[in-house]
């Protein structure tokens, strides 16, 4: 979902390639979908200072309430795996997320790749989430935004709610 995600995606995306952007690059809320397709590779693509797992953190360490869509969706995956840091969190969901792929895609080659946002230079920001399919490619009205992609709304309402809690104002909408 992250703006500073956007060209990095753009660039590596080809031609029938599907791309599913989600809150903290959560894939337990497209199990449904996902189930259904019949794909031979995988590459997931995490991120490093993720505020969607920043969230996570803060609800389970530190007791902060969240939205009971966003505890449901992301924040309940975590609750009773032993974590103390932000690191340890990222790793553990780095191997909870691919598990899942894994689990659903048994034949396909699934590959990580973390992308460390320190690296990256991205565009100016916009205050502004956009909702596109997955079939979606990237144009100059969407770069710099954060961006969701998913096949149907209904999957991804806690990804909206985070990107609301994060001062952003619906954009683009294709689903």
């Amino acid at each position: 979902m992250d703006y500073r995600l956007s060209e990095e995606i753009a660039k590596r995306a080809r031609e029938g390639d599907l791309i599913l952007r989600t809150a903290g690059a959560n894939v337990n809320g497209l199990r449904s979908y996902l189930s259904g397709l019949d794909v031979e590779e995988v590459l997931y693509l995490p991120h490093t200072d993720c505020a969607a797992l920043k969230l996570v953190y803060s609800a389970i360490v530190e007791g902060r309430p969240v939205d009971p869509a966003v505890e449901e969706a992301l924040v309940s995956l975590y609750r009773g795996r032993e974590f103390s840091t932000m690191e340890e969190l990222e790793r553990i969901h780095v191997e909870l997320q691919t598990s899942i792929l894994k689990s659903l895609f048994p034949r396909a080659k699934v590959s990580v790749e973390i992308i460390d946002v320190s690296k990256v230079k991205p565009l100016q920001r916009k205050s502004v989430y956009h909702l596109l399919k997955p079939s979606s490619r990237y144009d100059q009205e969407v770069l710099g935004a954060y961006i969701i992609q998913a096949p149907k709304r209904e999957d991804v309402e806690a990804d909206i709610k985070i990107a609301e809690s994060l001062g952003l104002r619906p954009g683009r909408s294709e689903i």
